[in-house]
């Protein structure tokens, strides 16, 4: 993974909220990578994996596209 991916990563997770492991395995894969200016293929693909879940929660439950036919996003 290239430093602008990782980037692109790291800005787009602080946008989510993260569990309190995600948020100590993002911050040891930022110093890992400052460190060797590489990411293992596992830390990589669990990267990844936490940032397509989270894209895909916020698509998912929060799309305005999502909300049942009536409903309107504001609260009585």
């Amino acid at each position: 993974m290239d430093d602008k991916r990782l980037n692109c990563i790291l800005v787009g997770l602080k946008r989510h909220e993260l569990t309190f492991r995600e948020r100590q395995f993002i911050e040891a894969v930022e110093k890992y990578f400052h460190e060797k200016s590489v990411l293992t293929d596992q830390q990589e693909s669990i990267l990844e994996g936490i940032y397509r879940e989270k894209v895909w929660i916020r698509k998912t439950f929060f799309s305005q596209n999502n909300l049942p036919k009536g409903s309107s996003s504001k609260a009585a």
